[in-house]
């Protein structure tokens, strides 16, 4: 039982180690959430946010995609495969933060409805339908 709770207490150990990308995804995230925080404070509109979203944090950015491209050529990715994990993983944090910004916007009051023709007045049944006379019949 101990030596089972040592092997996983070391497994764990053995994987915080070796994850090269931690401290730049950390700094990265961190930038991140500054960024929106401030943002929040300041009450940016969603567009100006938008504008100046991509361009923050470049350089944690560079030393993030940097570290899993490395990472994952280490572990034997093409080059290719690498830039393509980086920039997934790039773009989902990004994403997450943007979200994160815009779940802090007030609701936006839904598009008034168009205004539509306005509805005549009921007709009585007897108005609306001429009177017809009984057939005659013919002898």
């Amino acid at each position: 039982m101990i030596s089972s709770v040592l092997a996983l207490v070391a497994a764990a150990s053995a994987a915080q180690a070796s994850d090269t990308t931690r401290s730049a995804r950390e700094a990265f995230t961190a930038c991140l959430r500054a960024y929106v925080d401030h943002s929040v404070e300041e009450q940016t509109t969603l567009d100006a946010f938008r504008a100046a979203y991509g361009q923050q944090c470049a350089a944690q950015e560079t030393a993030f995609r940097d570290a899993i491209i490395r990472r994952d050529t280490a572990m034997r990715a093409t080059r290719a495969s690498a830039q393509e994990a980086a920039q997934l993983e790039v773009e989902d944090a990004r994403a997450n933060f943007a979200d994160r910004f815009e779940a802090t916007l007030p609701a936006t009051p839904a598009a008034p409805a168009t205004a539509a023709a306005p509805t005549p007045a009921a007709t009585p049944a007897s108005a609306a339908t001429p009177a017809t006379e009984p057939p005659t019949s013919s002898s």
